[in-house]
């Protein structure tokens, strides 16, 4: 998938652009806002005036912006087209100290917040209900923590009660494949 978008983002947008696309699409970039409405311009035949919407954030704490961007936008005639029962497509972009921008978080969500707790500063992703091993109607809340320009999953005493089965899952599973 990655190659067909990197093949479709050469042709579109011509082979001097191909390199920064890679990167872009490697979740690295000097302007991930900019080069991600070109790109999606250029695949959503968008017209003039529409742009990723997005929100400023402070995750890195160095004075320079960091990204939330959410795509809830039309593509190809088609509104809404990054959204659907899963939620819809997110993306974090936090700043680096070289200048560039790394892409910490991709992911459908249904909703998604920045928290700062006493123990950290945390991300707080709702999905279907199903990623919870429960009714995809239910929400279901994973909580990743910021650390180290990076998201992980957050210490299960962090995770909301709705995640409870699939920790219950993946610790048997875990016990399981340590026992053979």
């Amino acid at each position: 998938m990655r190659r067909w978008i990197a093949i479709l983002c050469a042709t579109l947008l011509g082979t001097g652009a191909a390199q920064s696309n890679a990167d872009l699409l490697e979740g690295r970039s000097t302007d991930p806002l900019g080069e991600l409405n070109a790109l999606y311009a250029g695949i959503c035949n968008w017209q003039d005036g529409i742009a990723i919407p997005f929100e400023v954030v402070n995750l890195t704490e160095d004075g320079i912006d960091d990204f939330l961007l959410t795509y809830d936008l039309p593509c190809r005639g088609q509104d809404n087209a990054f959204s659907g029962t899963a939620g819809t497509a997110r993306q974090i972009w936090v700043s680096q100290e070289d200048g560039h921008y790394l892409r910490v978080l991709d992911s459908n969500t249904r909703d998604l917040r920045i928290e700062r707790r006493l123990d950290g500063l945390f991300v707080i992703v709702q999905h279907a209900g199903g990623y919870c091993m429960t009714a995809d109607a239910a929400p279901c809340f994973l909580t990743l923590e910021f650390t180290d320009n990076a998201l992980i999953r957050a210490d299960d005493a962090q995770q909301h009660p709705s995640l409870k089965a699939r920790l219950a899952y993946e610790k048997a599973v875990q016990e399981e494949t340590s026992n053979d």
